[in-house]
């Protein structure tokens, strides 16, 4: 019989939903060995500083551990970058790249293990959210993960702008959450700009006024020197869709390099898994990655 691939579900962010445990039962059911770390509440509050040394001693033991195959975020929510002073570097260089999975609050982290020590991560929903259920994007993700590497997933664009674009583009995919990213310019915990990227971004609940400022806080840090282009999925919680189609024309005004739109990931539904650090080409309306960690 094979052995059962290994998954600690960590908290490391925010608090999950109470159906965090019926989606780990579900994760149990499709065939991997479960291991949940719940943050314990009775140490106080998650950002006071014995809240965040707990949650930095979860995900480093998880990260550290040889016998963990993937490491997924209950959920995201806010203090993922309160994390990341107090992981040992030195000790995380030593070990296989583990494969954090998440988005929202946890781009940071993933972020930070892709420019201190190359680790690919995959971008994509965390069972701590009722999200979980309703998304067909979690079961492709959790039907990936029990193949195994490589891995390779796809979603579809669409071109908001009228603009030449190569036939094909090809890069390595970095990105996540705009607004957390942004937090991370000028420490050593966002990658350094290079040449063929594409980039991938998306947000929730930030005013377009919010938004562009971030865009070009990237465009005057660099971040954008090289960008082969660069992907926009949902920017939620705004007025309505009209005002998230102006926010894309205005972002697009304000960047030289090709600009698609996908309505495939970010925090609605769906928000199917795409591979920080993975290999992708863009090529008639749709873009495909692999990656083989």
């Amino acid at each position: 019989m094979p052995f059962l691939k290994v998954i600690h579900v960590v908290e490391i962010s925010g608090a999950p939903e109470p159906i965090i445990q019926q989606n780990i039962e579900r994760l149990g059911a499709a065939g991997f060995s479960v291991v949940y770390v719940p943050y314990d509440s009775h140490v106080g509050h998650r950002l006071e500083p014995q809240g965040i040394a707990q949650r930095a001693q979860i995900l480093s033991e998880s990260l550290l551990s040889s016998r963990v195959d993937y490491v997924m975020a209950a959920r995201g929510g806010y203090g993922a970058s309160d994390l990341l002073p107090h992981l040992d570097w030195t000790e995380l260089s030593k070990v296989s790249p583990r494969l954090l999975i998440g988005f929202s609050d946890i781009t940071a982290l993933q972020a930070a293990l892709k420019a201190r020590l190359n680790w690919p991560a995959l971008h994509g929903p965390m069972p701590g959210s009722p999200a979980w259920c309703e998304d067909a994007a979690a079961d492709e993700m959790v039907a990936m993960l029990l193949t195994g590497a490589p891995f390779s997933g796809e979603i579809v664009l669409e071109s908001p702008k009228d603009q030449a674009t190569p036939e094909i583009i090809t890069g390595e995919l970095f990105g996540g959450c705009l607004s957390v990213l942004t937090n991370l310019i000028g420490t050593p915990d966002l990658p350094a700009p290079g040449l063929e990227r594409i980039l991938f971004l998306e947000d929730i609940n930030e005013r377009p006024e919010r938004v562009l400022r971030c865009w070009n806080q990237w465009r005057e840090a660099g971040q954008f020197d090289g960008v082969r282009a660069v992907v926009l999925g949902r920017f939620l919680g705004l007025e309505s869709e009209a005002c998230e189609a102006w926010l894309v024309e205005r972002l697009c005004e304000r960047i030289e390099c090709p600009v698609f739109v996908s309505r495939e990931f970010g925090h609605g539904i769906p928000n199917r898994p795409i591979a920080i650090g993975g290999l992708a080409a863009i090529q008639q309306g749709r873009l495909r990655w692999h990656l083989d960690c």
